[in-house]
């Protein structure tokens, strides 16, 4: 008899597991075959404006990626993105016992960004906040040092770019369509403060 119960359980928890299957859909999932989802196809619409410095072209250049998947930035689209980008070095509580010199430090890369409609830069759409983080070894060799900041840079600049991809994925979902015309505009949110 108990054997029995437990067939009936695990049977009953299968089905409960089929119906259930069906309400879930990956974020990056395509609908048709053959085509983009709608998520991809809203990506594809967002051109990323020009930013100054080199973290800032780095930033620029990994969100294009991630957006297109390779295909580049696309001119005159219904979308604008602005990025403000910063860079600081700080170093990390662990000292030598040696020399009293701290021995790691962390780069961050702060982004500010606003999603605007391509005729007007006056009203974001969506605006907020992504932060990358990438720790490092101090070296007291000033070269070496120096390009391992400049990898912390990029590896901080890649995870920035990532999280403004959610957050804006998270934008088009909640959000929905593209813009239809001129001030066809969703309504404009923030991201919360982290």
């Amino acid at each position: 008899m108990p054997a029995r119960s437990r067939l009936l359980g695990l049977a009953g928890a299968g089905l409960l597991a089929l119906s259930a299957a069906g309400c879930f859909q990956p974020m990056y999932a395509e609908t048709t075959p053959g085509e983009g989802s709608v998520l991809q196809r809203s990506f594809n619409d967002i051109e990323v404006i020009f930013v100054a410095g080199r973290v800032g072209d780095e930033v620029r250049n990994d969100l294009i990626f991630a957006l297109t998947g390779g295909a580049g930035n696309p001119a005159g689209a219904p979308y604008r993105l602005i990025l403000d980008v910063r860079s600081t070095t700080s170093e990390a509580s662990v000292v030598s016992p040696l020399t009293g010199l701290p021995e790691v430090e962390i780069v961050s890369v702060d982004v500010k960004w606003q999603l605007f409609e391509a005729g007007n830069t006056k009203t974001p759409l969506r605006a907020g906040n992504a932060t990358g983080k990438a720790s490092l070894d101090s070296g007291y060799q000033r070269f070496a040092r120096n390009r391992a900041i400049r990898d912390a840079e990029n590896r901080s600049a890649s995870v920035a770019a990532q999280t403004i991809k959610s957050q804006l994925a998270s934008y088009f979902l909640t959000a929905g369509s593209r813009p239809t015309g001129p001030g066809a505009a969703a309504p404009v949110t923030t991201a919360p403060k982290s």
